[in-house]
């Protein structure tokens, strides 16, 4: 795992560790929707105080569109496997330069994809530094 990777999650725990229950991927794996039945295991996720999941965050050095469109169907059926009452955003958060310049590309993937993912309440994908400037 490269450093940067470690330090997005890092950054992910002190920012929202005092709004949400972080499970970081650093501290153990994740696994969606159990440890039982764990078809996937994200970086991030974020559990509000009643442990209902609101936020799915995977850290992504260099995206691939197979990738981003795997793993977005894995959280859909992951979160549809727990019943909870409320949608989870999904979010990936790239941080490579070869990864940014491809997001625009990745956008139009999850846009023709987004109708099929109905568990989610949204898809969406950040540079690293967008990612930090917005408020979750």
């Amino acid at each position: 795992m490269r450093a940067e990777h470690r330090n997005i999650q890092k950054w992910i725990k002190a920012r929202y560790g005092n709004k949400y229950n972080v499970e970081a991927e650093i501290d153990g794996q994740n696994y969606l929707p159990d440890r039982v039945r764990h078809w996937y295991q994200p970086d991030v996720v974020l559990r509000s105080s009643k442990d209902e999941i609101k936020c799915i965050i995977e850290v992504e050095n260099n995206p691939m569109r197979k990738a981003l469109v795997g793993a977005s169907v894995l959280a859909d059926c992951s979160v549809a496997a727990l019943k909870q009452q409320n949608k989870p955003r999904l979010i990936f958060v790239v941080y490579t330069k070869i990864g940014i310049k491809q997001i625009p590309n990745f956008k139009q993937k999850l846009k023709i994809t987004k109708k099929y993912y109905l568990h989610l309440k949204s898809i969406r994908i950040y540079s690293e530094l967008d990612f930090k400037a917005l408020q979750l």
